[in-house]
């Protein structure tokens, strides 16, 4: 496996607050990068109204890629479900990208609520569809909401309610990369064989002192994965490299066996 993902997120194509010119020059520089898929995690637009999701959707178009999507808190907004609804598919889905890869991508939105929340429904859909997926298969999860915190954002808010147990099922089925956005910070952590990655903003004046507007690149191959983060109009660097572990099932084997102990 050699796969490149364009990692994008957090657009917040409105009124407010956004660089229009700055999301021209992310879609001119992904698409001469040419990666095999483009994921976009979430608020599209600043508050979901029609115009906005109409406006994401003629700029959304000119990436060239095949692309996944789901919605962040903006995006449900003032009912903009409905909206982003018509445009992109179901916020919940399950995507087979290819026999070596395949990704789920999970609606985390409150109507009106800047945090999240999946609930115990979505959590057992949730488990059910990875289930599904075979071991050989590298697992990618992708969610707006964050599942633990991000450094540099000041005060921990607009979490995912029930990180906790969402991460618990990541592990237990073997999910390899996760990829959020919300806080337009770019960070990765390594978590129990997961590499949970955030990507920051490419086209929001909302963005923290030093840090500039960004997207990520995400190269798999056999035995790596790879996050470089790539400033608009600037420089890429590597944020993080993780060596791909297998073994999952006799981990959670041993984590059964302590809580027979218990």
């Amino acid at each position: 496996m050699d796969l490149l993902i364009a990692h994008v997120s957090d657009i917040h194509v409105g009124k407010v607050n956004f660089l229009p010119e700055m999301l021209e020059a992310c879609i001119k520089e992904v698409n001469e990068r040419d990666p095999d898929l483009l994921v976009l995690s979430g608020d599209l637009t600043g508050f979901g109204f029609k115009e906005e999701f109409s406006l994401a959707r003629e700029y959304i178009d000119q990436f060239r890629q095949e692309k996944f999507i789901i919605p962040g808190n903006h995006d449900a907004r003032y009912r903009g479900d409905i909206y982003f609804e018509k445009h992109f598919g179901h916020g919940n889905n399950v995507r087979e990208f290819s026999e070596e890869l395949t990704l789920i991508g999970l609606d985390s939105t409150i109507p009106d609520l800047d945090e999240g929340n999946l609930g115990r429904g979505k959590q057992r859909w949730l488990k059910d569809k990875l289930a599904d997926i075979p071991e050989d298969s590298l697992k990618v999860v992708v969610l707006h909401h964050h599942l633990v915190p991000v450094p540099m954002t000041g005060r921990e808010r607009a979490v995912l309610n029930d990180a906790g147990d969402v991460l618990k099922i990541l592990v237990e089925e073997g999910v390899d990369l996760t990829l959020s956005g919300h806080r337009h910070t770019p960070y990765s952590w390594f978590i129990n064989n997961i590499a949970v990655v955030t990507a920051g903003s490419p086209s929001t004046e909302k963005v923290r002192a030093t840090i500039p507007q960004s997207y990520n690149l995400v190269r798999i191959t056999d035995k790596w994965i790879e996050v470089r983060v790539k400033e608009i109009k600037g420089e890429e660097r590597l944020m993080s490299k993780y060596r791909r572990t297998k073994g999952r099932l006799e981990f959670r084997l041993k984590e059964l066996e302590c809580k027979d102990v218990i």
